[in-house]
């Protein structure tokens, strides 16, 4: 048995043993409510921790499971405790849906304060629907929960079923974390948008991850009513729940595992060791919650990241590569026969253009940031798309992939119309980018960034990979190896396992293009790939953009290195203030007198011609 096992073991023995430790009745509450709420910190966890997402209305959540579960067990038997439990889950999650929809349209303060406005609405419907609720009288009568001909009345006997129920929510999401599900999550918590161009349906993963929060919300919800036997509006108020949620998750460890559950015992007991002080409670607990927020940032759970971290980390599934090549391998050239049976473009490389823009504009207010432009890439080139600051090179990558919206005018790929859709169904369709300002998700490795946007010949879906099954098991195999592809494509993989943000520039550029080299696209969309690159990086780099091409990626090129995109173009298009005044290859480009004039200036166009003679 090796260390971690060891410990969970002990663990386990541990928390089996505390209804024959604690014998005061009064105590057992205390920890019976610690095990409701560290339900419902992990519920707001999902939200907060795994996405990101600021969300303030989990007492309406929490209100709508305990009224749920009361109205359908009230002055019935204990029996009943498990129909309730179910429905307030369902109950809650639709809720959780009909709220999350229209709500994850908005981003930062704005949806807190939507959420927390579901919340405060929630709490006069409790109060103001007597006819359901009962208003300020309350539901009574709720019955203890029965296994069978057992009735758990006792707080000890009670414990161990909040104990179960406990535990089956972390470890479904220490099976969230470690999945591709969870790589997504989090990547849209590190950089949305790069999720979005990276094939992550961003919009389809909030959803989720709001539904599953409001159902775990709507359980711990249950748990309460039948724990406390009798509910009432005042027990659902922002004051009363959420607020203390936000904390224990806060403080416990914001997106770890058990930080949440942690931070509900610590928040739970403390006002009870505190009542010994009656003149100073509140400025102690007050104190004593600044304190952990302003000395342990990463929340207690960080602040054990040596021992207990380490133990209770989701591990991210093997590869068969785990092992690795040594380091100097990554100095090798990679085996282009195995990346290309690997990460080809999905559908072939096909023939003809495979991009076409026509008319295309972009106005933002009274400013033309794309003119009427007319664009066509041919499949298997490098295209460069060269011009001043200003010029609209960005704008048209942004307008190509589905994070800006064209004012007029018509983008096809690969003979689809694409204009207007979302980012992941443009990356789905096989047309990838990177950014001019680095966007990578910086709480994760090498490897992790890459495996978000990897793809599978067969993907596997909620229900086969949160159990693990066989189909899971293979599309994990097949993403881990397309990964490792793309980062011995790159020379990075010996890097695989550090943290992305400890990298210097030039490699976390790379690692960008190996991301989306992972996607298998057709067009691959380079934004200042060389920018504040030193020249031997650069040659780096055109290494790397060679072995592109070799496995029949189509790049489309910009760059300011102007030497680099002579070099490394077929075909270059020049735009200035958003329109278009030169195209052709890059020898007749460079003579045009406008490109002169606009962007390279006589003594860089002679430059180049002595370069391009010698």
């Amino acid at each position: 048995m090796n260390r971690r096992s060891l410990a969970i073991a002990i663990l386990v023995v541990l928390l089996l043993a505390i209804p024959l430790v604690v014998t005061s009745t009064y105590h057992m509450r205390i920890v019976n409510l610690a095990l409701v709420f560290g339900l419902l910190a992990v519920s707001l966890n999902i939200v907060l921790g795994y996405t990101g997402q600021v969300a303030l209305g989990h007492s309406g959540f929490f209100g709508i499971g305990a009224y749920t579960a009361a109205l359908i067990t009230e002055g019935g038997s204990g029996l009943l405790f498990w129909p309730g439990f179910l429905a307030a889950g369902i109950v809650t999650g639709i809720a959780g849906l009909a709220i999350g929809i229209p709500a994850l349209r908005l981003r930062g303060h704005y949806l807190a304060l939507a959420t927390l406005g579901f919340g405060e609405i929630m709490r006069h419907v409790f109060f103001n629907w007597r006819e359901v609720t009962r208003g300020m009288d309350g539901i009574s009568g709720i019955p203890a929960p029965s296994i069978g001909i057992v009735e758990l009345q006792g707080e000890g006997s009670y414990f161990y079923l909040a104990l179960a129920i406990l535990a089956l929510a972390v470890l479904f999401c220490w099976r969230l974390q470690a999945s591709k599900y969870g790589r997504m999550l989090a990547a849209i918590r590190d950089a949305e948008l790069a999720a979005g161009t990276s094939g992550v349906n961003v919009a389809r993963l909030k959803i989720a991850a709001f539904f599953i929060s409001a159902v775990l919300a709507g359980f711990s919800g249950s748990l309460y009513a039948h724990l406390i036997r009798f509910i009432s509006p005042d027990a659902f108020t922002f004051f009363e729940v959420t607020a203390p949620v936000l904390s224990m998750v806060i403080i416990g460890g914001v997106g770890t595992l058990i930080g949440p559950v942690l931070g509900a015992v610590v928040l739970t007991f403390l006002p009870e060791l505190l009542r010994v002080s009656d003149a100073y409670y509140q400025l102690i607990y007050g104190a004593g919650l600044a304190a952990m927020v302003i000395f342990l940032p990463m929340g207690l759970l960080g602040a054990l990241h040596g021992r207990l971290f380490g133990l209770f980390r989701p591990r991210a599934p093997a590869s068969p590569a785990s092992a690795g090549p040594p380091p100097e391998e990554s100095a090798e050239a990679p085996d282009m026969v195995r990346a290309a049976a690997l990460l080809s473009p999905k559908g072939g490389i096909g023939t003809g253009a495979v991009f076409e823009a026509r008319g295309l504009t972009c106005r933002f207010g009274g400013l033309v940031a794309i003119d009427a432009l007319d664009l066509q890439i041919q499949a298997g080139t490098v295209h460069a798309l060269i011009g001043p600051n200003g010029s609209g090179k960005s704008t048209f990558i942004n307008l190509a992939t589905g994070i800006y919206q064209p004012t007029q005018g018509s983008i096809r790929f690969l003979g689809q119309e694409v204009a207007g859709a979302r980012p992941w169904k443009v990356a789905a369709a096989g047309l990838a980018r990177t950014f001019q300002n680095l966007r990578l998700f910086r709480s994760m490795t090498v490897r992790g960034n890459v495996l978000v946007a990897a793809v599978a010949d067969r993907p596997a879906g909620w229900f086969e990979t949160l159990l693990s099954l066989a189909r899971s098991r293979a599309e994990e195999a097949d993403l881990h190896a397309r990964t490792e592809q793309a980062l011995r494509l790159l020379g990075l993989w010996h890097l695989r396992d550090q943290l992305i943000r400890t990298l210097p520039h030039e490699q976390q550029r790379l690692v960008e293009i190996a991301r989306a080299v992972a996607m298998r696209p057709r067009l691959l969309m380079l934004d200042e790939p060389a920018a504040g690159m030193n020249p031997v990086e650069v040659e780096r780099l055109v290494t790397a953009i060679g072995r592109l091409r070799e496995l029949g990626i189509t790049i489309l090129l910009i760059e300011h290195n102007v030497p680099l995109v002579m070099r490394l173009a077929d075909r270059v298009t020049v735009l200035n203030f958003g329109r278009k005044i030169a195209e052709g290859e890059p020898d007749a480009v460079r003579e045009e007198p406008e490109v002169v004039t606009a962007y390279l200036g006589q003594r860089l166009s002679d430059r180049l011609r002595q370069n391009n003679a010698a």
